[in-house]
């Protein structure tokens, strides 16, 4: 049986849902993270051991082995279990879905959201993290206005059909939004992908989890 490491709030959640949508039995561990977004001060130490680079998400194997980064864990969960359909059949569908996964897991993720939520990683003085927060907020605007570009008139990501992109996206929505960001009013066509993915009662299944472990 796999066992997922998450964190409440994390991209975690994006590989969490991909274990509910496989529909086989998996572990769960809560893992606490400190203020820099790893697990160097946490209260389970041990968890180093697990993941010497301190985040999350991190998947141990059925088989043996450890994955970590949410792109590779949702991968190979799609890949080993191809009948759940999370990536498109041909060629040209699966490399959008990691179009999306990479962009989404580099620009937007480890660059432009770290930059508001996490300037100490880019500079270290105080003094700087108000410049890095405002490029941030920047960065942020405008990935969002292309996701919202790209989402335009599509019922799903990619394909045409729901896929690991759509979950990935799930998480930097929900971020956003939790953080009194008007999503609706100015994502219309993002907040219906994300209204569709968020009806699935795989997602609704990990949100309830989470939120009742957070």
């Amino acid at each position: 049986m796999h066992t997922l490491y998450w964190s409440p709030g994390a991209c975690s959640i994006a590989p969490h849902i991909v274990l509910e949508e496989i529909g086989e039995p998996y572990a769960a561990s809560r893992i606490a993270i400190d203020a820099v977004g790893t697990a160097e001060t946490l209260v389970e130490p041990g968890y180093l051991k697990i993941n010497p680079k301190g985040r999350v998400p991190a998947m141990t194997l059925e088989g043996g082995g450890l994955l970590t980064e949410a792109p590779a864990i949702m991968v190979y969960l799609a890949r080993a279990h191809p009948e759940c359909c999370l990536l498109p059949p041909d060629p040209v569908g699966e490399a959008r879905v990691y179009e999306w996964m990479n962009w989404l897991a580099t620009a937007v993720h480890a660059v432009a959201f770290a930059q508001v939520v996490r300037p100490q990683r880019f500079v270290h003085e105080p003094k700087d993290f108000p410049q890095v927060k405002a490029k941030g907020r920047h960065n942020v605007a405008a990935a969002f206005a292309f996701i919202e570009q790209q989402l335009r008139g599509n019922e799903w990501a990619t394909a045409g059909q729901y896929t690991l992109a759509d979950i990935y996206l799930l998480f930097f929505y929900l971020g956003a939004k939790s953080a009194g960001n008007p999503m609706a009013m100015a994502f219309p066509a993002w907040t219906a992908v994300a209204e569709r993915t968020l009806r699935r009662s795989s997602v609704q299944r990990v949100i309830e989890y989470e939120c009742a472990a957070a």
